[in-house]
């Protein structure tokens, strides 16, 4: 899985890292003031979740309410994975019960980048197998790969805390965060899709949506697979032209979707679509950067490597 060159190794985002301790526990009381929105208390409790906790006490004044109550049980739902170990008058305990893993961190981040890279296939190929699936069912293959990002943006607080590999799993946490983002971008990218019905399945933007997306996905699955420093720059270059490129497809497609004969909503849907690809891209700069702030200068031979070869995802 690891690239080597004749110099020194170069770390890959990917590198082994070993799960934290959990010989030290951190509990947080998450007060709930009366009126507050439950979901208010669910980013509360997400942020102490990220931050590290593994035990938390939800204390509301002298019942705990069903918002409350609704929002503790989405968080457990949509973590990895803490679950209520008491429940009393006004207070809540939950405890997490499932944190030592046997997937190391590497093969997570691997396994994630895959999650991500199929769900974005999967909502633009929804585009030409209308009626679409239910409702909703965007937003909970959304809710895996949060669960995912969160469960490594988590351990690698907890590692930064014990002064262990800060460096490398900072990489880990920018790495999960942005692959966060883009399958936010793919949810948005299936919702879109039933606005889309009104263009003819082989116009121009239609061909035009899937060409662009399909060259976003190459150069993410080539930042994915990048271990050196000079492939990574060469895929920032080539993330560039396509951020250019999405910029003047969107000069040339959108005033073809605002005539009369197209609906406001569906050219409002391509223009978030052409959105959320260069977002998409956007986000994938961000992991080549990782990559190469890990390498060291004269460390790689010169290589380029094009979009249409990009290597498959490290396993």
């Amino acid at each position: 899985m690891t690239q080597r060159i004749p110099t020194a190794p170069v770390p890959r985002p990917f590198a082994p890292l070993s799960e934290p301790s959990s010989s030290s526990s951190r509990l947080v009381t998450v007060p709930v003031r009366r009126g507050e929105p439950p979901e208010h208390v669910f980013r509360r409790l997400l942020g102490a979740y990220l931050g590290g906790a593994d035990e938390f006490v939800v204390r509301e004044r002298s019942h705990v309410g069903p918002g409350t109550r609704e929002a503790v049980r989405s968080f457990c739902r949509r973590t990895r994975q803490p679950e209520i170990v008491s429940d009393g008058a006004g207070t809540l305990r939950l405890r997490d019960l499932a944190y030592a893993s046997s997937v190391p961190l590497d093969e997570r981040l691997a396994q994630m980048g895959r999650m991500v890279v199929e769900f974005h296939r999967e909502a633009v190929e929804s585009w030409a197998q209308l009626p679409l699936g239910p409702d909703g069912a965007w937003e909970r293959k959304d809710d895996e790969i949060d669960r995912e990002a969160w469960y490594l943006e988590r351990v690698a607080a907890i590692r930064i805390r014990e002064g262990l590999d800060g460096g490398r799993v900072l990489g880990v946490w920018t790495i999960a965060r942005s692959l966060e983002r883009i399958a936010d971008h793919a949810s948005i990218l299936g919702d879109e899709g039933r606005r889309l019905v009104d263009l003819p399945g082989g116009s121009t933007p239609i061909v035009s949506l899937k060409q662009f997306h399909g060259q976003a996905m190459e150069h993410l699955e080539g930042v994915l697979a990048a271990s050196r420093g000079d492939v990574a720059n060469d895929l920032l270059d080539m993330g560039e032209a396509l951020l250019a490129s999405g910029r003047s497809l969107a000069d040339r497609l959108l005033p073809t979707v605002t005539g009369r004969s197209i609906p406001p909503a569906t050219a409002a849907a391509v223009a978030r679509v052409l959105e959320s690809i260069g977002r998409t891209v956007a986000y994938g700069q961000d992991i080549a950067q990782v990559v190469l702030d890990r390498s060291r200068p004269g460390d790689a031979a010169p290589e380029r490597v094009g979009l249409s070869t990009a290597a498959p995802l490290a396993g």
